[in-house]
């Protein structure tokens, strides 16, 4: 979306006039009917002055383009210049403004810098992140842009900044996004001059940017390429039984609430290992490549860091990225914004979103709101949090207020556990205290140690796909969270570090296994092996499993406020110890449910320990 648009010739005479900031201003009221910060009118009477020159060569119709919205985002690239090359293709400049005078490195996020905005530092984008991140979804989402060969050139203008090779924007943690974009300090103005007149030969008269912005939005083909290609082919998304009549039903109803202007909802209920995450990540492909333009969605990050890595295969693929979003994301969505929308690990959706839970209304009637038909797939005993409020109930209450149509279906079949229906049925027997816990056909084995249960996962760990995961019963330290070397798990003499909470995710990180992860890191994702050390918020006791709320760390947030409210409802005090021991329980069903081959367990309580032992007896000769 443009914001404010002039040809070149216009532009100089507004600079010269001093009036360029009041120019945009006034679009930008016009556009959104309400008034910017100051800040920002500010930042547009320093920066914008600043082009002047630089463009002064520029053919006087070359297009100039301020606030240009990117597409997907709320975001908008501070300057684009349009025109055509010296062989007369169509090129945008896509120019990044900075008031910044020094940046500090940042080793524990990526893409990430430190500086000095309004007086005050603040944790920031690279600003090669930034503009090559726009670009990318330009590439990856504009139509116009993929059909006509329109070149996409990021570049970044720091006009107070005297920059040189040994800044820390030059780290070499931020080579793969600075290496792909022109970047131009104070100093650098006439080099930024020459490159931009090397690009463009021709003004446009504003001709090429107006294609852009009108363009239709839905991923480019190679984009959508590398979607289709990471499931077609790959055993790991091959859809069976159940799973392709429930994929066919998605796309009917995809068509028939486009067609019919009605929403449609959809709810997709299966226990761990029946297929929800390989269904929701087909449908994706599959949507896309019928021209319907969507997104994967979860509350967790993990799965979707996962899932997007294996579409670009390492690379930096950032237009990816607007394919797999987090459920706190659509606040502000308007409605049907999106053609459709699949809810992984529906379960997991809360009210507030936001890093303080103090944003939007409800996730749920959020996502219905935003799309012309939403996918829940959900499994109820996989809630996990007090902030949880993922049920078929409420989805359906929120489906029926916003008039959306609701289907339902399930899987049933378990394709992870060796397959074993039996396995499933044996640890929910066990964890929930049925009497009857049936025989099973799966390598479920009861560890004597925690050591004896790393050395056996680090042998099965053959192809990176062997994993020891822990309920929540020691703390994390907020500066030893990247020290792999600190360990905050002590049982006896065994130690080890949770995983690291930066870099690659733990699924897929390559030394991962001297980690140990929680069930964030794991929850709708599934490897060959698991070993599960479950903590003394699991105990036995006359004959029953119990839990025990009070073992659980007080950095962990799944229970934050219980106690608080446990104190100020004294009468309350067995509803909410009941909502306690049922997501303890629900936690370590999903760490007992993440194995495809094997599942290998050590519990700290002595008494747990010997019961475990007894059942390991259910499991039939392999």
């Amino acid at each position: 979306m443009i914001v404010f648009s002039c040809l070149k010739k216009e532009f100089m005479n507004y600079v010269k006039e001093g009036i360029i900031s009041n120019k945009v201003y006034d679009a930008y009221k016009k556009i959104f009917n309400k008034k910017t910060k100051y800040n920002q009118i500010k930042a547009w009477a320093n920066s914008l002055p600043q082009m002047a020159g630089i463009l002064a060569d520029l053919p006087d119709n070359t297009g100039i383009t301020i606030e240009y919205g990117i597409p997907l985002t709320s975001k908008s690239v501070d300057m684009v210049i349009s025109g055509y090359d010296i062989n007369h293709e169509p090129t945008i400049i896509l120019v990044e403004l900075k008031q910044w005078s020094y940046t500090k490195l940042i080793k524990s996020v990526d893409g990430v810098v430190r500086t000095k905005i309004h007086n005050k530092e603040k944790n920031v984008l690279h600003p090669a992140y930034q503009v090559l991140s726009y670009a990318e979804l330009l590439k990856g989402y504009n139509l116009t842009i993929e059909k006509e060969h329109i070149k996409v050139i990021p570049t970044v203008y720091l006009h107070n900044y005297d920059l040189n090779i040994s800044d820390a924007l030059f780290n070499i943690k931020y080579k793969p996004y600075y290496q792909k974009v022109h970047m131009f300090g104070r100093n650098e103005a006439l080099e930024l001059k020459e490159l931009i007149t090397s690009f463009l030969k021709y003004g446009d008269n504003l001709n090429v940017i107006n294609k852009v912005d009108n363009s239709e939005i839905k991923p480019t083909k190679k984009l959508l390429n590398e979607i289709i290609n990471m499931t077609k082919g790959n055993k790991v998304f091959n859809l069976l039984d159940e799973q392709k009549v429930i994929m066919e039903n998605i796309i009917t109803l995809a068509h028939q609430s486009f067609i019919e202007n009605q929403k449609q909802t959809i709810i997709v209920k299966g226990g761990p290992g029946t297929g929800k995450s390989i269904l929701a990540i087909n449908a994706l492909g599959e949507l896309l490549s019928v021209g319907l333009m969507g997104a994967y969605v979860s509350k967790n990050m993990a799965p979707r860091k996962v899932y997007k890595n294996m579409i670009v295969n390492g690379s930096n693929e950032i237009s990816v990225n607007e394919l797999f979003k987090s459920s706190g994301y659509f606040f502000r969505d308007k409605k049907d914004k999106y053609d459709f929308l699949l809810v992984d690990e529906a379960h997991r959706l809360q009210e507030k979103s936001g890093l303080h839970n103090n944003l939007g209304e409800n996730q749920i009637k959020e996502i219905i709101n935003a799309s012309k038909l939403s996918v829940f797939f959900i499994d109820e005993k996989q809630a996990i949090t007090i902030k949880d409020i993922g049920t078929i109930k409420n989805i359906e209450y929120y489906a029926k207020m916003l008039k959306s149509k609701i289907n339902t279906y399930e899987l049933t079949s378990q394709f992870r556990c060796n397959g074993s229906d039996n396995y499933l049925g044996f640890i929910e027997a066990l964890l929930y205290n049925k009497k009857e816990k049936p025989k099973f056909n799966f390598d479920f084995q009861v560890m004597t140690s925690p050591q004896e249960l790393k050395d056996l996962i680090t042998r099965k760990n053959t192809n990176n796909n062997a994993r020891i995961v822990a309920g929540f019963c020691w703390p994390r330290k907020v500066y030893t969270a990247d020290n792999q070397n600190y360990h905050d798990i002590k049982i006896g003499d065994f130690s080890m570090s949770w995983n690291l909470k930066h870099g690659e995710p733990f699924a897929i990180r390559a030394n991962a296994i001297n980690e140990i992860g929680c069930i964030y890191n794991v929850q709708g994702l599934e490897f060959d092996y698991i070993g599960v050390i479950i903590g003394p918020d699991l105990k036995y006791q006359n004959g029953k499993i119990i839990t025990d709320y009070k073992a659980r760390s007080n950095t962990e947030k799944s229970l934050y406020g219980l106690q608080t409210k446990i104190k100020e409802n004294k009468d309350q005090k067995a509803y909410y110890e009941n909502i306690a021991d049922t997501l303890i329980r629900n936690t370590y069903r999903v760490l007992l449910t993440r194995g495809i081959k094997g599942c290998y367990v050590y519990a700290c309580d002595k008494k747990l320990q010997q019961h475990l032992k007894k059942m390991q007896s259910h499991r039939l000769h392999l």
